[in-house]
């Protein structure tokens, strides 16, 4: 517990939490959304008392699955605004926000203000804050205004002709990307970073021309590879470190290794996919490491790198820092996170940035002491907004004197306590999106009825499926075959239904990797190649050489080999065998 001599703002709200605190112990419990069992340990009870958080109802993955429903996923729409104009969007139709130009939304004269509501601490927060997010607009499309030319682009920063791309620093003529930073000219990345002219890869870094592989780093010219480092002119392999002309992991002379590859026809769509098939096959059985940890002390999880006592997923320059995925810059005394940035004595935020202090919030900006808000900018001691900026004092965007917010904000929190609303992140009924709008739908794939069960809505696409696209049986198997008239087209999705269209960028794109149209709508094509991404969540496994055990991505039930970074540095560099799958 943080002492504090200042007296309590919130004086029946501390005893309250206090009063579930103190008496507090390591336990298991069930997660009232799963039936999963999780452990409740002395380091969260002590994270608790500092946050002043009760402990959470749901095991720490199915929080983050909740949090990521409420940022926008992969689909656009085309939207009409009240004065009759077209604007991209990346709420459905049956989204029940409000919209407005994203120039507006930052305007000065748009104030949010104007949609302030009472509040009764006595009544469901969640059911009052319901009606306040349906009063207050949304920016259309949530894009950084330095942005050159990426109308079709969400969440990007800093980025230039971007299409069908989301989150990310530094993106630059990107095509249906993800999560990924300083890369040029790719198509179909997702968790990229230092990339250029690569094309259906996942989590690689400092690449070039590297298609169709995975978890490859500091590599040129890889086709079908997974796990190499610092290798070239590879096709088919897993886990090599600085090898050059290699076929299904055997040494070839450059002639022999030319000559294979040149008889393996990348432009033709039918040879793409037979040796996709035949790759998910070889990597199903190839070994893997079980984390990703540099730099670091007293850290479990993955993708971490100089950070110190923290547990999650993609965590850089951090300390104590716990069950999140995404935290950079300098992360401190946080706990259940996703997509944030330098953040402090935080608790439950969603793409926070710069934040002191700050609990169950979305998308806010240099903010303290928020909490329940979305979209604030620069704002102190505000409580359940949408929308403001440099303001204080605020509940549900009504302005208060300093004198009446905190005995008001003390009723609300401890009342909602009381319900067991507060420490809780906005339910999933509450999302302006759907469940397969979201960005959610990438790391925890669901089926509709598996969404509606946690309260999730499901968006149909009706207006997407049309007869009268052009089949896609239409479109040439042979790259060299197609002609620029596809780009007046629109071709139906042989799995979805769905008219999609191909743009011009995209086909000069695959014309210059040599490589095959894609046949498939983009909202599947990027479902299946995020299959090939880990699952969000940690699971505790030996390592099958020392057995040693850790936390890894990797599922118990994952047949292959799981080897711990020590480990598996031995085996791939020959100081240790390999155990056979």
């Amino acid at each position: 517990m943080i002492l504090n001599s200042m007296p309590s703002k919130t004086p029946l709200f501390d005893a309250a939490i206090d009063a579930i605190l103190s008496p507090l112990t390591p336990h298991t419990r069930t997660c009232v959304e799963t039936g999963e069992t999780f452990e409740i340990t002395q380091r969260d009870i002590d994270m608790f008392r500092t946050l002043r958080v009760p402990p959470p109802q749901t095991t720490w993955w199915a929080r983050l699955r909740q949090k990521r429903m409420f940022i926008g996923g992969f689909d656009f729409f085309r939207r009409t605004l009240p004065d009759g104009t077209s604007v991209v969007s990346s709420y459905d139709p049956e989204s029940d926000v409000h919209i407005m130009r994203q120039s507006d939304w930052n305007a000065d004269s748009f104030d949010p203000s104007k949609y302030g509501q009472a509040i009764d601490p006595n009544k469901s927060f969640f059911e009052q804050r319901s009606i306040l997010s349906k009063n207050v607009p949304r920016p259309a499309i949530i894009q950084d205004p330095r942005n050159e030319n990426c109308e079709y682009a969400m969440y990007l920063t800093g980025s230039k002709n971007c299409y069908y791309s989301l989150t990310g620093f530094s993106v630059e003529d990107a095509l249906f990307s993800d999560m990924c930073s300083w890369v040029k000219n790719i198509a179909e990345g997702i968790t990229d970073t230092n990339c250029e002219w690569c094309y259906y890869t996942v989590q690689c870094n400092q690449c070039s021309r590297v298609h169709y592989s995975e978890l490859c780093t500091d590599s040129h010219n890889l086709l079908f590879c997974l796990g190499c480092s610092n290798c070239s002119d590879c096709f088919g392999c897993t886990n090599l470190r600085n090898k050059k002309f290699y076929f299904l992991n055997e040494q070839l002379t450059e002639e022999e290794y030319r000559r294979r590859v040149k008889e393996i026809d990348l432009t033709d769509a039918n040879v793409v996919e037979e040796w996709k098939k035949k790759i998910a096959s070889i990597w199903a059985n190839a070994f893997r490491k079980s984390s990703e940890i540099r730099g670091s002390e007293d850290a479990a999880g993955d993708l971490i790198e100089n950070s110190h006592h923290v547990e999650g997923i993609s965590i850089f320059e951090s300390e104590r820092v716990y069950y999140g995925f995404g935290m950079i810059n300098g992360g401190k005394d946080d706990m259940d996170f996703t997509s944030s940035i330098n953040c402090e004595l935080s608790y439950g935020i969603v793409r926070t940035m710069r934040g002191y202090e700050n609990k169950m919030t979305l998308a806010c900006e240099d903010c303290m002491d928020v909490e329940y808000s979305e979209l604030l900018t620069a704002c102190e001691h505000c409580f359940g907004c949408i929308g403001l900026k440099h303001q204080k004092f605020c509940i549900f965007n009504k302005q208060y004197t300093e004198g009446a917010y905190w005995p008001l904000v003390d009723a609300i929190k401890t009342a909602m306590l009381a319900r067991g609303e507060y420490g809780e992140f906005f339910p999933h009924r509450e999302s302006p999106f759907a469940y397969n709008t979201s960005q959610t739908i990438t790391l925890f794939p669901l089926e509709e009825t598996e969404a509606k069960r946690i309260g999730a809505r499901w968006y149909a696409f009706k207006d997407e499926i049309s007869a009268e696209a052009t089949p896609i049986e239409e479109l040439p198997m042979r790259l060299a075959d197609t002609k620029d008239d596809i780009l007046k087209k629109r071709f139906r999705c042989p799995v979805s239904g769905r008219a999609f269209a191909f743009v011009k960028p995209e086909l000069e794109l695959h014309r210059t990797l040599g490589l095959a149209l894609p046949r498939l709508h983009p909202s599947i094509r990027h479902k299946n190649l995020a299959t090939q991404l880990l699952p969000f969540q940690l699971f505790v496994r030996a390592c099958d050489s020392c057995k040693k055990e850790s936390k890894t991505r990797i599922s118990p039930t994952h047949k292959a080999p799981v080897y711990c970074p020590d480990c598996y540095e031995a085996i791939v560099i020959g100081e240790k065998e390999a155990l056979k799958a």
